[in-house]
């Protein structure tokens, strides 16, 4: 079992983001960025891993981000909206090694594609 450590992620700017360990069970872990001081602005992370059960033969591993956008308001800072991203993966309890490799190199892989990165980042539709 891996032990909770600062994730460091680069931003859309490629800046270096450190989110640290704000809550970890093996079942859900959080992590925040707590570089604006403010919680309401804390950026966080979510890695969670749901193991195969007798009623259920799958394993469900999923990553989260969530992004809290602010504004100010006649002086009072409030969230305007939040962002939210979550990649999830469903392995069934037979899915070899190589299977979860494959599946996990086609995702990362995938959100490099310029076809994918003009869907999912600059809302340009398929057609």
């Amino acid at each position: 079992m891996s032990q909770a450590a600062p994730i460091v992620l680069n931003d859309g700017a490629s800046s270096p983001v450190t989110f640290s360990p704000e809550r970890v069970t093996p079942e859900s872990s959080v992590f925040a960025d707590r570089s604006s001081g403010v919680s309401l602005r804390f950026r966080r992370l979510r890695v969670a891993l749901s193991p195969a059960t007798n009623t259920r033969s799958t394993n469900r591993a999923s990553f989260e981000v969530t992004v809290p956008v602010t504004s100010v308001v006649n002086g009072v800072t409030s969230v305007a909206f939040t962002m939210r991203g979550k990649l999830e993966f469903i392995l069934p309890d037979g899915s070899s090694d190589q299977d979860r490799k494959d599946l996990f190199a086609f995702m990362k892989n995938g959100l490099s594609d310029p076809l994918l990165i003009g869907n999912l980042r600059d809302l340009d539709p398929l057609f």
